[in-house]
């Protein structure tokens, strides 16, 4: 598939069609990778990073209770 490398502000880019996102299953405002190999760019998704603590529990909607856990005694070198 063909395109071309438009003007796009300072720098310039090229659109990707709609099937080829479509397929890789990548959505508008996706971060993406460029890597230059000889004489080749290569596009890939960025990896997704581990949530924070705060984005896993953004949509708890629960009172959050605190309790204290009974891990057994020490075992070996611990400091309790």
């Amino acid at each position: 598939m063909a395109t071309s490398i438009a003007k796009w502000g300072n720098g310039q880019g090229i659109r990707i069609p709609k099937g080829v996102l479509e397929r890789l299953n990548w959505k508008s405002g996706q971060k993406v990778e460029l890597i230059v190999d000889n004489d080749e760019l290569k596009i890939r998704a960025v990896q997704k990073k581990r949530k924070s603590i705060q984005d896993l529990f953004e949509e708890y909607e629960e009172k959050y209770q605190c309790q204290e856990i009974d891990w057994g005694d020490p075992v070996g070198k611990e400091i309790w």
